[in-house]
């Protein structure tokens, strides 16, 4: 650098140009890989929380108790709700053709 005119005119060659702009970039190069790390990390461990309340979800989900089935009514013959003058039976799971009239 020059001193009469006050650092304006740089009189740098062009070869300490280059390796001045080389180490800048190799130095910003270095900044974003440690960033990028820092940050890969930092996904990791939200992967890894979020993974262990999913666990935790999924195994509270397993030990609560499914509700108990609606138990069928019984088999026999029941009112038919179509025809008031006859009995319709029911075999425990479903309702059948067979009647009876109404006694």
């Amino acid at each position: 650098m020059s001193l009469t005119t006050g650092g304006i005119v740089n009189y740098r060659s062009k070869d300490e140009r280059v390796a001045k702009y080389t180490k800048q970039t190799r130095n910003a190069a270095r900044a974003q890989v440690a960033q990028n790390a820092m940050m890969l990390e930092n996904q990791r461990k939200q992967i890894d929380a979020a993974d262990h309340s999913n666990v935790r979800e999924e195994v509270r989900d397993m030990r609560a108790t499914a509700p108990a089935p609606a138990a069928a009514p019984p088999a026999g013959f029941y009112n038919d709700p179509k025809d008031p003058l006859v009995l319709r039976w029911f075999d425990g799971t479903q309702w059948t053709s067979m009647t009876k009239p109404l006694d």
